[in-house]
C-alpha cells in the first residue's frame, strides 16, 4: 500500500526490541499525528502465559500527548480518536525472539512504515542475530525507520514538534533508486510537507536518475569522492540533515540494515535517524 492522503497509512512500532524506547516511541506518535496514519504498538512475548493487556502502550501514548499539550491532563486514552483524529492500537504476538516475532506479525499485513528503537551497537540487540523464515523475508517490503535511543532525532521529546527539513539520500548507479526516492518523497509530503531530499553520490560523477520515460528527475545530486561511509557521514554533518535515507537492494530494510551492509554501518553511527527503503 502506498502512502496517500486517500488511504490511512499504517505505522507499526515494536515497543520491546530490548527495552521501551522513549525517542522511537515519540517518533512513532508524532509521525502518526502528522500523517493522519494509524499506529499499531506491537509487543513480542516469548511466553503464551505472559501477561498482556490491550491497553499496554496506550497509557504511555496518552501521557506523551498530555506532555505535548495535545490532550488535557485529565483526558483518557480513548479521547484521542475524536479530538486528534489519532488511531492507536496495541497488539501482542508470541514468538521465539523479537525479530522473528516482528516479521511474523508483518507477514500478510499491510504496513507502510516500521519505527524501530536501536541502541549502542556494542550492546546486545536480540533481533540482530535471530533467524526468520525465508517466506517472510521475501514478502516484507515496508520501509523501516531506525531511531537510536539517546541519539539525535527529529522529534522534540518535550513538545512533540517534528523538525524534519532535510533528508540525505545516498544513491548508487548500480541500483535503481527511483522507487525509493518516490517512496520517501510521498512519506515526507504527509509527515513534513516542507522537507526536502538531498540526493548524494560518492564517486567520480553523479548517476543518471530517470523516470520510466527516460526523463531526468529530481534536482542536483551532490557528488563527493572518498570512502563511502565517511563521505556520507561527513555530508550529513555539513548539510545539517535531520535523517539519512538509504535505498536497500534487499527485500526488507530491517534485515538489510543488520547484515554488514553500508546501511548497517550508517546505522551503527547512530547520529541520525536512518530510513531503510527497499527497492528490489
Amino acid at each position: 500500500m502506498a502512502l496517500t492522503k486517500a488511504t490511512r497509512a499504517t505505522i507499526v512500532h515494536p515497543t520491546d526490541l530490548s527495552a521501551p524506547g522513549p525517542l522511537a516511541f515519540a517518533h512513532a506518535i508524532a509521525m502518526t499525528l502528522a500523517s493522519r496514519a494509524q499506529l499499531c504498538l506491537l509487543r513480542v512475548r516469548d511466553d503464551e502465559e505472559a501477561f498482556f493487556s490491550p491497553t499496554q502502550g496506550l497509557r504511555q501514548a496518552r501521557d506523551l500527548l498530555v506532555r505535548w499539550r495535545r490532550l488535557g491532563p485529565e483526558a483518557s486514552y480513548d479521547r484521542w480518536k475524536d479530538e486528534l483524529d489519532l488511531r492507536v492500537s496495541s497488539m501482542s504476538i508470541v514468538a521465539r525472539n523479537a525479530r522473528t516475532g516482528i516479521l511474523e506479525f508483518l507477514d500478510g499485513r499491510s504496513c507502510d512504515l516500521v519505527v524501530l528503537a536501536t541502541h549502542d551497537h556494542k550492546a546486545p540487540t536480540p533481533w540482530r542475530d535471530a533467524s526468520a523464515p525465508l517466506g517472510v523475508l521475501q514478502k516484507a517490503r515496508m520501509m523501516s525507520l531506525f531511531v537510536r535511543e539517546g541519539g539525535r532525532g527529529f522529534v522534540d521529546l518535550d513538545s512533540g514538534a517534528l523538525r524534519l527539513k532535510r533528508v540525505l539520500m545516498p544513491i548508487d548507479g548500480a541500483l535503481n533508486s527511483l522507487p525509493a526516492i518516490r517512496r520517501v518523497d510521498r512519506m515526507l509530503k504527509l509527515v513534513s510537507s516542507g522537507a526536502e531530499i538531498q540526493l548524494f553520490h560518492v564517486g567520480e560523477r553523479a548517476p543518471v536518475v530517470a523516470d520510466e520515460h527516460g526523463r531526468p528527475v529530481r534536482g542536483q545530486i551532490l557528488v563527493r569522492q572518498g570512502r563511502v561511509i565517511e563521505a556520507i557521514l561527513k555530508a550529513a554533518g555539513e548539510l545539517k540533515v535531520d535523517a539519512i535515507a538509504m535505498p536497500t537492494a534487499g527485500r526488507h530494510g530491517l534485515l538489510d540494515a543488520v547484515r554488514g551492509s553500508t546501511t548497517a554501518r550508517i546505522l551503527d553511527d547512530g547520529r541520525w535517524p536512518l530510513l531503510a527503503v527497499p527497492v528490489g
